[in-house]
C-alpha cells in the first residue's frame, strides 16, 4: 500500500469573494471552515465594483471567515488573488469566533485607497446588486 504524502497546512482569513456563498469560494473546495474571523487595524474598501480590499487602517476592522487549507490551495489562491501585484499575503492576528486569536494569512490591498469604506456594522462583505427601475 502506497503511503499518502501529507500536505502542510495553512490558516487564511477571507473577506470577499472567497467566502461562502460568493463567486470565488469554489477555490476553497476542500478546505476546513473553522468559523468566523475579526482582524483588528484593517479597513475594508470596495476597491472595485466587484471586491473588496483590505487596507492597513488604525481603529478599524473587518470581518470575514477563516479556513485550514494545504499548500496546493494556498499557492492557487495566490494566483487567484495576484499575490505581489493587486494583493499581498500577510500573516495577522485574527480573533476565530470571538474567543480565540489565530494567526492567518489574510490578503492585503497594494494599491491606493479608493472606493467606499464598508463600516463594521455591514460586513461581512456582500456584493451588492442594485436594480434600476
Amino acid at each position: 500500500m502506497a503511503k499518502r504524502k501529507r500536505l502542510s497546512s495553512e490558516l487564511v482569513f477571507v473577506y470577499g469573494t472567497l467566502m461562502s456563498g460568493h463567486g470565488n469560494h469554489f477555490h476553497l473546495t476542500g478546505a476546513r471552515f473553522l468559523g468566523n474571523g475579526q482582524v483588528n487595524g484593517l479597513g475594508l474598501y470596495d476597491v472595485t465594483t466587484y471586491f473588496p480590499g483590505a487596507i492597513r487602517e488604525n481603529g478599524s476592522s473587518i470581518l470575514g471567515e477563516i479556513y485550514q487549507v494545504d499548500s496546493v490551495t494556498m499557492n492557487s489562491l495566490d494566483r487567484l488573488e495576484s499575490n505581489g501585484s493587486l494583493y499581498l499575503r500577510e500573516k495577522l492576528p485574527v480573533l476565530l469566533n470571538g474567543e480565540v486569536n489565530v494567526e492567518a494569512w489574510v490578503y492585503l490591498w497594494l494599491k491606493k485607497k479608493k472606493g467606499y469604506k464598508v463600516p463594521l456594522e455591514q460586513q461581512p462583505w456582500r456584493k451588492v446588486k442594485y436594480k434600476c427601475n
